[in-house]
């Protein structure tokens, strides 16, 4: 079975991981959240040779997205984001104020909006859209094959804030968590846009916010 590209670049002051999604056959590829170790990973696209055109945020907070604009200049990709999380990208200045390394950021056109059940190409494979409300409004996941890139949603014994801009509750957050990736197999690779990849199975069994008992209003 062909397996496809997982590149993951980590890098700025929040260690955001930045993810290369590519198909080995056809080299086309997709590049998830650019924060500001853009310049680090279009050196990775270029080293690598795969053809990105396609930009996809599973949020827009600035650590995520500050280096959207570049990218899409850099790689005449077109840039995607669900619709909820429109107000948080617009948002993109005020949070600069408050940390030096996002000075001039750069609030991106969106290209295409993209909604639950949503795919993406990537040339023989699919990217699956996941919405996951909670960190932010229009947070999401994407399912391709059997990873999930689950942004701030989901990290390897923890999940996202809400108390940060766009952020709904921690009830709706679990619930998100619960009902739509907690749902898939075990063996199910999950690659947060923080810290370590994990697996469906570690964090249904030891994900404290998971087997907790949260009571979901």
């Amino acid at each position: 079975m062909k397996k496809i590209i997982i590149k993951c670049i980590p890098g700025g002051s929040f260690l955001t991981n930045s993810y290369i999604i590519g198909d080995p056959d056809s080299n086309d590829a997709i590049l998830i959240d650019p924060g500001s170790q853009v310049r680090e990973v279009l050196e990775e696209i270029d080293n690598s040779g795969l053809n990105v055109q396609k930009i996809i945020n599973t949020h827009a907070h600035i650590d995520h997205a500050a280096g959207v604009e570049d990218a899409k200049q850099a790689l005449d990709a077109e840039f995607y984001l669900h619709p909820e999380e429109e107000p948080v990208l617009k948002a993109l200045p005020e949070s600069a104020m408050r940390f030096p390394e996002f000075s001039g950021v750069k609030v991106p056109k969106i290209d295409k909006f993209i909604e639950e059940d949503d795919e993406i190409e990537i040339g023989s494979f699919k990217a699956r859209v996941i919405h996951t409300p909670g960190h932010t409004f229009g947070s999401i996941c994407l399912l391709i094959d059997d990873h999930v890139i689950s942004g701030d949603t989901l990290f390897a014994g923890s999940v996202g804030r809400v108390d940060l801009t766009g952020g709904t509750s921690m009830n709706e957050l679990v619930r998100s968590i619960k009902t739509k990736l907690m749902i898939l197999p075990e063996s199910y690779n999950v690659y947060p846009g923080h810290g370590p990849y994990t697996t469906i199975g570690i964090e249904k069994k030891s994900n404290p916010f998971i087997s907790g008992g949260m009571i979901l209003l």
